[in-house]
């Protein structure tokens, strides 16, 4: 009986980790039958115990909290239940992690990160075979980019998180950090092909953060290979070929081309840009000034777990923000979405994970571990990462994987040659 529950949590665990990239909503059945499973068998509740008196614990779960805190100041409850129900995966994650300890399947991180990496492939097909039947049809080279290639899986910048992290996991995997299925050098062509497909797909998606993420990415493997002197200088050379002909070919296409141009121009020109504007950065723009300005008109407790959303279209309509007003724009920076609407002490929380997160990649000298603090320090930066179904199960179910479980074993792959 044991052995089979093991099987189940596995099989669970894999199918979201699959289904993230895929369809998000798809995981919350088996998130709910995990946590389930977490409760009900007996032999976890040491753990579990365990578990309650750990300050990692309370510091995943205390913005969970502050969710049901705020609806205490909030005078829209039923849109802070909403919130507060949509957000179950930073509560329930941390209880199926800390008793996934006991799982006694051999080899069970390589099946999690395994799945992840397929879920982003199968996106990938997905997206092709929706798009290519389109290119014949129109001729319209568009098709390949950003929303309209993207859109029958999810938003493209939401993809785009899953298709950076896979590629960082292959990464890993080649440092010999993370176990994959494909572990054997005689797979290793493959997971080079796999690299190249992975990065061809996010510059198609046209995220700009997640692109500036990639480009950083790569300047962080070039310095750990010439530190651990674990590649042979020709993949060196291949690599930063590779490279600087993906950037070149990605920013030569139009969609990437004008996203990235305008992006620019907002930077430089930042206290000039044009609150009608609907193009994404400015409405991003727009978004953090309104939600700066109501964290720090709601400094001590913010505005409730329900309110945020009225309290900026208000904000908006006072100020002229008639773009951001018409879209309703959350603020796109979850630090100061969380400051918002739950003031500094909810703000502090938030803060405390990302300490938990380094503090637990020192430790660990994790590069995997080191590679997502980094991702999520962007991407809370830049998005409404615990705002969206997405970004919520993405965050909580590797954030909690590496707090409770991280146990990746060393493959032995070497390609120093």
């Amino acid at each position: 009986m044991k052995k089979n529950l093991d099987k189940i949590e596995l099989f669970l665990l894999c199918f979201i980790a699959f289904v993230i990239p895929v369809s998000i909503k798809l995981s919350s059945i088996p998130m709910i039958l995990l946590f389930i499973i977490a409760l009900c068998r007996k032999q976890n509740y040491p753990y579990l115990i365990k578990a309650f008196k750990s300050p990692s614990f309370y510091i995943l779960i205390i913005p969970y909290l502050f969710l049901w805190l705020g609806l205490l100041n909030s005078d829209d409850l039923s849109n802070g239940l909403i919130i507060v129900f949509r957000a179950s995966p930073l509560i329930l994650f941390p209880v199926i992690f800390t008793t996934f300890k006991l799982n006694q399947i051999n080899s069970k991180h390589k099946f999690i990160f395994s799945s992840f990496v397929l879920g982003v492939l199968s996106s990938y097909i997905i997206c092709l075979s929706n798009a290519v039947p389109k290119y014949i049809a129109n001729k319209d080279f568009n098709v390949f980019f950003y929303q309209e290639f993207s859109a029958i899986v999810a938003a493209a910048n939401h993809l785009s998180y899953f298709v950076l992290f896979g590629i960082i996991i292959l990464i890993s995997n080649l440092f010999g950090e993370t176990n994959l299925f494909f572990c054997k050098k005689k797979y290793l062509l493959l997971k080079i092909l796999l690299l190249i497909v992975f990065s061809i797909f996010l510059f198609q998606l046209s995220s700009k953060a997640t692109i500036i993420l990639f480009l950083m990415l790569s300047l962080i493997v070039f310095i750990y290979i010439i530190f651990k002197k674990n590649l042979a200088l020709k993949y060196v050379l291949a690599i930063i070929a590779f490279v600087i002909l993906l950037v070149t070919f990605g920013l030569s296409t139009e969609k990437v081309n004008v996203r990235f141009s305008n992006f620019v121009d907002l930077v430089f020109k930042h206290n000039e840009f044009d609150p009608k504007s609907s193009e994404s950065t400015a409405l991003r723009l727009s978004a953090l000034k309104a939600g700066k300005a109501l964290a720090k008109d709601n400094f001590w407790f913010g505005t409730g777990t329900g309110d945020l959303r009225s309290e900026m279209h208000d904000y908006y309509e006072k100020n002229y923000f008639n773009a951001a007003c018409a879209r309703d724009v959350s603020p796109h920076n979850q630090f100061v979405k969380t400051f918002a609407m739950h003031g500094v002490f909810g703000f502090v929380s938030l803060i405390s994970i990302f300490v938990l997160l380094i503090h637990t990649a020192i430790k660990r000298k994790c590069f995997l571990l080191w590679m997502w603090f980094l991702t999520m320090l962007v991407l809370f930066s830049v998005e409404d990462m615990l705002g969206i179904q997405c970004g919520m199960v993405f965050f909580s179910f590797f954030t909690s994987y590496f707090i409770f479980n991280l146990d990746i074993f060393n493959n032995n792959q070497s390609i120093k040659t």
